[in-house]
């Protein structure tokens, strides 16, 4: 069975199970915020608070399936690991049929921590999404909140109309043959093969978020024309 086979058969087996759960529960909102599922951390990313959903199915697929498609490594997790892949699922499923539940996780998480992110796996997927990472952020200026995202045209619509939080960092995710259109000039990413020069005007990354946040410099800070690179693995 393929991901995207896994995915679709997951998604549907939680869509059925979160309308049950609104069905039957007196206060939906309280009884699916809590199966949210807010990932508190790894060796890689750090130990902090994040929110995923499912991977391809929210992404902007035509643009990334000639990108990173075949290396998505959250796919690769997806598949290797039921577990995760149904996480991926429920979220996905209670954003779908209860926003409000699925952001009140997530403001929760927000308000307790200093640091936040949104998509390990997945993108936003909507403009009222977009907005309601944006209210979040206004709402909790002491938490520092990061996203990568390949919605390009979605968050210049954004700002083009919108003045973003100083608290919410968005990246413009870019590839080897993949340029992002950035009227807004908001910082990008980019990787480079093993077998690439690294880049004098790029920033390198440093393998951790959080030591990056803590420390200063890479993503969490990266200015207007700045671009973070990873090595491709």
């Amino acid at each position: 069975m393929t991901y995207l086979e896994k995915a679709v058969k997951a998604y549907k087996e939680n869509l059925e199970k979160v309308q049950k759960i609104m069905d039957e529960a007196d206060d939906p909102v309280v009884a699916l915020e809590k199966l949210v599922s807010i990932s508190e951390g790894n060796t890689k990313t750090g130990k902090f608070p994040s929110v995923s959903l499912l991977p391809r199915m929210t992404c902007p697929w035509s643009r990334c399936e000639c990108t990173c498609g075949e290396k998505c490594y959250a796919i690769k997790i997806a598949n290797l690991r039921p577990v995760v892949l149904d996480a991926y699922a429920r979220n996905t499923a209670i954003l779908h049929l209860c926003p409000t539940a699925y952001f009140v996780a997530v403001e929760k998480a927000v308000k307790r921590s200093a640091f936040f992110r949104f998509h390990i796996a997945g993108d936003i997927p909507n403009r009222d999404y977009l907005l309601q990472m944006h209210r979040i952020a206004r709402s909790h200026p002491n938490c520092r909140i990061l996203c990568f995202t390949k919605q390009y045209e979605l968050v210049n619509d954004y700002m083009d109309k919108i003045q973003k939080p100083d608290n919410l960092q968005i990246l413009f995710s870019g590839w080897t043959n993949l340029h992002p259109v950035n009227p807004h000039n908001l910082p990008e990413t980019t990787v480079y093969a093993k077998d690439e020069d690294f880049r004098p005007e790029w920033i390198a990354c440093g393998g951790n978020c959080l030591d990056c946040a803590l420390h200063d410099g890479g993503c969490w800070d990266a200015k207007s024309g700045e671009t973070v690179a990873f090595k491709m693995h």
